[in-house]
C-alpha cells in the first residue's frame, strides 16, 4: 500500500512538470498523462525521469509515448520496440529582434533653396568681394602716398624735407615715363627695358620710377575690378549704398 501511494506520488510530481521542461507524454491506459523529461525500455517496464525522480510504470499500463506538443497519434512510440533513447537537447534561448541603428541612419534631406535665399547669398557674395577690393585698394593708395609724399594721409601737404620733395619729383618723372613709353607701345614700368639709343627713343626708367609706376598700374587695376563688380550689382539691382570709398 505503501508502495502504491510513493508511485501515485511521484506520478503527480511527474504531471506538474511544465512544457518546457517536458520532452515526452506518456498517455496511459486509465487516461492520465505523464511528462516526462527522459524514458527507457527495460524488459516489461518503462522507467521515465522527471522531477520525482526516477520510477517504474508496466507497459501494460502505457498506451502511447509521444513527444512534447505532439498530438497526433501517428508520431507515438510503440512500447516493445527496441529503439535507442533519443538524446537530450537543449532549449535554444529565443532570439530577441535588435533595436535599429539610429546613428548609422542617413539624415534627412536639406531643404530646397528659395530663390529668395539664393539672390540674398550672391549679393552677400558680391558685396564681400568689393569689400576686399577696397581694402586693398586703400591699402596700395597709401603705399603710393609714403613713397611720394613721406605720409599716408589724403589731404595735399607742404613738401617739408628734401626726401618728400624728391619723391613728388620721381612721381612726376615716372609718369612722364610711363607716357613716353605708351606712345611709342612700349612696356611699362618693371617690365620695361632700355630701348636702344635713338633720338626718339624716351630715357629709361630709374629703379624709384618703375616702384611707382608699377604701383599705379596695380590701383588702376584694382580700381577697375572693383568697378565692374559695382556695375554688376547695380544691374542686378543689389544694394552698393554701403560700397562707395570715404
Amino acid at each position: 500500500m505503501c508502495k502504491m501511494i510513493f508511485v501515485l506520488a511521484c506520478l503527480c510530481l511527474l504531471t506538474l512538470l511544465s512544457p518546457a521542461e517536458a520532452q515526452y507524454v506518456l498517455v496511459l491506459k486509465n487516461g492520465r498523462q505523464i511528462s516526462a523529461q527522459s524514458y527507457r525500455e527495460e524488459g516489461s517496464m518503462v522507467k521515465i525521469f522527471g522531477l520525482g525522480g526516477e520510477i517504474s510504470i508496466g507497459k501494460d499500463q502505457v498506451q502511447t509515448i509521444r513527444r512534447a506538443g505532439e498530438g497526433d497519434r501517428s508520431s507515438a512510440t510503440n512500447l516493445g520496440a527496441d529503439q535507442p533513447q533519443p538524446a537530450k537537447t537543449e532549449p535554444v534561448p529565443p532570439t530577441t529582434a535588435q533595436p535599429a541603428d539610429t546613428k548609422s541612419a542617413a539624415p534627412p534631406p536639406a531643404p530646397a533653396e528659395t530663390p529668395a535665399a539664393k539672390r540674398a547669398a550672391e549679393e552677400k557674395a558680391y558685396q564681400q568681394k568689393v569689400k576686399e577690393l577696397t581694402a586693398q585698394l586703400q591699402e596700395l593708395r597709401e603705399q603710393y602716398a609714403l613713397r611720394t609724399r613721406g605720409n599716408s594721409g589724403t589731404e595735399p601737404q607742404f613738401f617739408t624735407s628734401a626726401e618728400a620733395f624728391k619723391g613728388h619729383q620721381e612721381d612726376l618723372l615716372s609718369r612722364l615715363r610711363d607716357a613716353q613709353f605708351r606712345a611709342q607701345g612700349l612696356p611699362r614700368g618693371s617690365a620695361s627695358q632700355s630701348p636702344p639709343f635713338s633720338l626718339d627713343a624716351p630715357p629709361a626708367y630709374s629703379e624709384k620710377q618703375k616702384e611707382l609706376s608699377d604701383l599705379r598700374s596695380r590701383i588702376g587695376q584694382v580700381e577697375t575690378d572693383r568697378q565692374k563688380l559695382i556695375d554688376e550689382m547695380k544691374a542686378k539691382n543689389f544694394d552698393t549704398g554701403s560700397l562707395f570709398l570715404e
